[in-house]
């Protein structure tokens, strides 16, 4: 009899100390997903309008249609992006030029695109170094999955949904760089 409650202690333990460490994993990865310190740095929020005016802007043209393009060149901008822009921020200027984003990349990657915070629907177009568009796609405002490309490339453009369908712009286009 001792034995058998030796071992239901012994069991009793285990299981104590195994829900213990669950906790204390569980405590650990809360801690970590709201610290500030963590290794992915919290992306800044704020009224999307003002940091947008910030950003250096380009133009660029594609089938012959000009567009103005805010360019997110650190981190922290391709990590913001059009987050919490409205649809006025992002329509067309008075003289109907469509506006739009532009993420350059240091390199030839593969990169992924989410909607988080981003409540405008959006065209996407993945382009190579050489500015051609290999792949396009049709984002959805506040979608949190992944949307990569399927290839290395250098560029990724944003613009309102519906441009691209619009003005013809698709695979094999080519985009050129224009002096902002």
């Amino acid at each position: 009899m001792q034995g058998r409650a030796g071992s239901r202690r012994a069991a009793g333990l285990t299981r104590l100390t195994l829900t213990m460490a669950s906790l204390t994993l569980a405590a650990l990865s809360l801690a970590a997903c709201g610290s500030s310190t963590s290794a992915i740095p919290e992306v800044p929020r704020g009224p999307a309008g003002a940091e947008l005016e910030s950003l250096e802007k380009t133009r660029i043209e594609v089938r012959g249609v000009t567009l103005e393009v805010w360019v997110a060149r650190s981190f922290l901008e391709q990590q913001r992006g059009l987050m919490d822009a409205t649809p006025a921020q992002v329509a067309p200027l008075p003289d109907g030029t469509p506006r739009g984003m532009l993420f350059p990349f240091d390199r030839d990657q593969t990169v992924s695109i989410v909607m988080t915070d981003t409540y405008v629907p959006l065209d996407l177009a993945f382009l190579r170094a050489d500015g051609v568009i290999v792949q396009t796609h049709r984002l959805t405002p506040l979608d949190r999955t992944p949307v990569p490309s399927d290839q290395p490339v250098r560029w990724a453009l944003e613009v309102p949904a519906g441009t691209f369908a619009a003005h013809g712009i698709g695979v094999g286009d080519t985009c050129d760089f224009l002096e902002p």
